[in-house]
């Protein structure tokens, strides 16, 4: 198992603090500075135990650092890990993220000065974000993609595959473009659908909702701001997904007018056969 002497954590939320959490929790960094504008939400992860001190100063913070993680909404990203590689890190460190989008990012670190860069996306989380909700085990069964480009070093690669399985996920690798159109399926558009149930069911009807509208809708609570630059950064991909999700819809809407019962029997064992083959709990 990977160690580290000094970790940077950019953003210290829900992802950001469940890293610093899992490291501290299995030893594997001595010391975590946890990087942000809010030093209240920073002595916040301090109090959970997600980092050991914090900085508003992201060149102070980096000075030596072994490895850094940067946990911001997404179109922040890039401008961050460049701003972290020009800084004075240790020769061998490695820097990753935890976004949910990486074409962008990717295109943006272009350039054998980002060899120390592996991206990376935990595929784990919910829909309350921050620290307060952050959790050592948050990574545990779960896959994280990472996702190198030709200029990533091999041993940017090696240590961010070895740093996600130290905290107990299993690694997939995907190139930026595969990662963002498979997300765009299994994450962006069931938050979109989920987001647009909710806001067309009529509030005079919610008091009457059980689990399995608040099941389908929770992850609708997300951060609209974090997920408005997910969909902006991820937008090709997501409109294919909502495409295709569209004419499933449209197979439904004829079954029902028409009362076609074997179709309507045939689209619910579809469905019930997707789900119940899943993984997800």
């Amino acid at each position: 198992m990977p160690g580290y002497h000094r970790v940077v954590i950019v953003g210290v939320g829900l992802l950001g603090g469940s890293v610093g959490l899992a490291l501290r929790q299995r030893g594997l960094a001595t010391t975590i500075v946890g990087v942000g504008r809010n030093a209240a939400s920073l002595q916040q992860a301090v109090t959970r135990g997600a980092i050991t001190d914090f900085s508003e100063s992201l060149n102070v913070a980096c000075r030596g650092a072994d490895l850094v993680v940067v946990g911001t909404p997404v179109q922040s990203i890039a401008e961050f890990v460049k701003n972290c590689l020009a800084s004075e890190l240790a020769a061998d460190c490695l820097v990753t993220d935890v976004g949910s989008t990486k074409s962008g990012i990717c295109r943006q670190l272009a350039g054998s000065e980002f060899s120390q860069f592996c991206g990376s996306h935990p595929m784990a989380g919910g829909e309350k974000t921050g620290v307060a909700h952050a959790s050592a085990d948050l990574f545990l069964g779960k896959r994280t993609i990472i996702t190198p480009t030709a200029q990533t070093s091999t041993q940017a690669v090696q240590r961010t595959d070895q740093l996600w399985r130290s905290l107990g996920s299993d690694v997939v690798r995907m190139t930026p473009d595969e990662h963002d159109r498979t997300v765009a399926s299994v994450s962006h558009l069931p938050h979109i659908v989920a987001s647009a149930l909710a806001s067309t069911t009529d509030s005079s009807l919610i008091p009457f909702a059980a689990s399995g509208w608040g099941d389908t809708t929770r992850v609708a609570s997300g951060d609209v701001e974090m997920w408005r630059q997910i969909i902006s950064e991820n937008r090709e991909p997501i409109l294919s997904a909502l495409r295709i999700y569209s004419q499933g819809l449209s197979q439904w809407l004829s079954a029902i007018e028409s009362g076609d019962q074997t179709a309507i029997v045939s689209l619910l064992e579809s469905g019930k056969s997707a789900r119940d083959s899943s993984v997800v709990s």
